[in-house]
């Protein structure tokens, strides 16, 4: 029997939703771009992340499970995860482009592309080997929060602790759902949290980006 309280963390901290909750703690607390935009600006924003990063990627398995393409929406078969990881991170690449021309900082979208690369890479490791996409996410969102606290030189050191115990949680329970092996669920949190931090601190250095 599958633990309740197992199934209900892999939902809350589904990949899925990381790229809505990275935007959400820039956004919403306090910090440089949460004096940038209005409110009713913050709130479009979140609802274009949402839409392409969320409702966007579960369309896309609702019409790939239509035909049969894959057996299950939890892609348990992790031979039928690369393409629709794929899909996903060209989602986040599309909502990239988008928002290039809404004169935001360019934060954002590097946030978006260090995303994309994290799943990217889940596709490719997938080819050889199941690799957790849940803690490569909020490896990667992690890894994102401490690069935007050292580039804007404003601490979210709580924040950062607050993923840090999420990402235990999550690990905790895709182990109990016995979905992952424990070395799946240790590199994916690495890997995803060392690209993503590296990505955007070299898209800051080499200005990828307008960040400010």
């Amino acid at each position: 029997m599958k633990s309740p309280f197992a199934t209900a963390v892999s939902y809350l901290f589904h990949p899925l939703f990381a790229a809505a909750y990275g935007f959400s703690i820039i956004l919403f607390t306090d910090n440089y771009f949460s004096y940038f935009f209005s409110l009713k600006i913050k709130l479009l924003l979140l609802a274009i992340t949402i839409s392409f990063t969320c409702f966007l990627p579960i369309f896309n398995l609702y019409i790939l499970k239509r035909f049969k393409l894959i057996s299950s929406l939890y892609l348990e078969d992790g031979k039928e995860r690369t393409f629709p990881y794929i899909i996903t991170s060209l989602f986040y690449l599309g909502m990239a482009y988008l928002i290039q021309d809404f004169q935001i900082p360019g934060i954002f979208i590097s946030f978006l592309l260090a995303a994309a690369l994290c799943i990217f890479l889940t596709a490719l490791i997938n080819f050889k080997w199941k690799i957790s996409a849940h803690m490569m996410g909020i490896g990667g969102l992690s890894g994102s929060v401490l690069a935007v606290s050292l580039i804007l030189g404003q601490s979210f050191l709580v924040w950062f602790c607050i993923l840090l115990a999420a990402s235990g949680l999550t690990a905790f329970a895709r182990l109990k759902l016995y979905a992952h092996t424990p070395a799946q669920v240790y590199v994916g949190f690495i890997v995803g949290m060392l690209a993503s931090f590296f990505f955007l601190i070299t898209a800051y250095i080499i200005n990828l980006h307008t960040i400010f």
